[in-house]
């Protein structure tokens, strides 16, 4: 597939996923939304089509499941937001810095998780070593390195995994 058509595709994406995100079709979103999608796309095309890839099955079941992540981490979020105001109020806080093993492979899909746990309350990634991620994690359940890789990583690193192949 061209440069021209990937480029066109991403910036597609982008400006669809603006749309989503800010729900605002006022003239300047829209220029704004625009613009940035445009310098993106240009940045980045590469990234969401590889040069072999065209509009096949595969990328569109990558699109679905990206869609459907976003829901997963807002989802996550929200809920992991009501415990931390829980764990604040009560001062009920247990914090542990965890190393967790990820069994993706990407270097993209790495850094998506380990943002995806970041954003989620009560949790922040420090680092990234091969497939470890070490993450502070503010009420710690268990000591036990599994587990607590499980607890943190949740829904996550399944569906980052389908995306990143």
């Amino acid at each position: 597939m061209s440069k021209i058509k990937r480029f066109f595709i991403t910036f597609i994406g982008l400006m669809f996923f603006w749309l989503i995100l800010s729900f605002n079709f006022q003239p300047v979103s829209l220029l704004s939304g625009t613009i940035f999608s445009f310098l993106i796309s240009l940045i980045s095309y590469d990234i969401f089509i590889k040069s072999n890839e065209g509009l096949n099955r595969k990328m569109f079941r990558v699109l679905w499941f990206s869609f459907i992540y976003l829901f997963v981490l807002l989802y996550e979020m929200f809920l992991a937001s009501f415990d931390v105001v829980y764990r604040v109020i009560t001062m009920n806080i247990n914090p542990e810095v965890v190393m967790i093993e990820s069994k993706i492979k990407s270097d993209l899909g790495k850094v998506f998780l380990a943002n995806s746990i970041t954003l989620t309350p009560g949790t922040i990634t420090i680092d990234i070593e091969g497939q470890f991620l070490y993450v502070h994690w503010l009420y710690a359940r268990t000591t036990n390195f599994e587990n607590a890789a499980e607890l943190i990583k949740g829904r996550f690193e399944d569906w980052l995994r389908r995306i990143f192949i």
